[in-house]
C-alpha cells in the first residue's frame, strides 16, 4: 500500500521524491531529518506551538492513524494559524465538532514520508514551476518558493508558508505552517 501511495505521489508532482517510499520500510531518506524513535502523534504532541494540532489528533481519533507504522507527513497549523481563525477555531475545538475538524486535519496529510528537503528537491527538479501534490483527504496542495520561504497553496486559495522546523518521527513528519489551509465556515 505505501507504494502505491508514492507512486501516486510520484506520480502528481511530475518529479522523484526520494524520500516517498524505501521499499516496505517507513524511514526517511539520507540526508533527511534524523528520525526519533518515537510517533508522529508523540513528536506533534511534545512539540511546542503545535497544542491545538495535538488535541484535535487525540479529540478526532487520528492519533491512533499516526501511532501506526504507515507514513506519513503533516503539515501542522501551528496555534498561531489557528488563532488566526478566531471564533472559527473556538467552533472547530469543540467536541460535538470532531467530524470538521478531522476534515481539517486530513486536508494537511500527505501520504509518505516528505521533508521539507524532499519538497526542494522536487522543486529544483521542476525548475521553478510550482509541485502539486494530494492530500489524504484527496485535496490538491501546490508547493513553491516565495523568496527563501516555502510556501503551500490549496485548491480553495488558502495559503500558508513553513512556519518552523520539522518533526522527524520514525514513521513520518510534521511540518509546521503558518495558517489553516481549509475553509472552514464560520462560527
Amino acid at each position: 500500500m505505501r507504494r502505491t501511495f508514492a507512486l501516486a505521489l510520484i506520480a502528481l508532482t511530475l518529479v522523484p521524491l526520494a524520500a516517498c517510499d524505501k521499499g516496505d520500510r517507513a524511514t526517511p531518506a539520507a540526508g533527511a531529518a534524523k528520525a526519533g524513535a518515537e510517533t508522529l502523534t508523540a513528536a506533534v504532541g511534545e512539540a511546542p506551538g503545535l497544542t491545538t494540532v495535538a488535541a484535535a489528533l487525540k479529540g478526532t481519533g487520528l492519533a491512533t492513524v499516526f501511532d501506526g507504522t504507515a507514513p506519513y507527513t503533516l503539515l501542522a497549523p501551528d496555534d498561531d494559524a489557528f488563532g488566526k481563525l478566531g471564533e472559527t477555531a473556538t467552533m472547530l475545538k469543540a467536541p460535538e465538532n470532531g467530524a470538521a475538524m478531522a476534515a481539517v486535519i486530513k486536508a494537511h496529510v500527505l501520504p509518505g514520508y516528505v521533508t521539507v528537503k524532499d519538497i526542494g528537491t522536487a522543486l529544483d527538479a521542476a525548475r521553478g514551476k510550482p509541485v502539486r501534490m494530494k492530500t489524504m483527504s484527496g485535496d490538491e496542495l501546490t508547493f513553491a518558493r516565495k523568496g527563501e520561504a516555502l510556501t503551500v497553496t490549496a485548491a480553495d486559495g488558502s495559503a500558508a508558508r513553513v512556519s518552523g522546523s520539522e518533526l522527524a518521527a520514525g514513521n513520518g513528519v510534521a511540518i509546521p505552517v503558518d495558517t489553516v489551509l481549509k475553509k472552514v465556515p464560520a462560527a
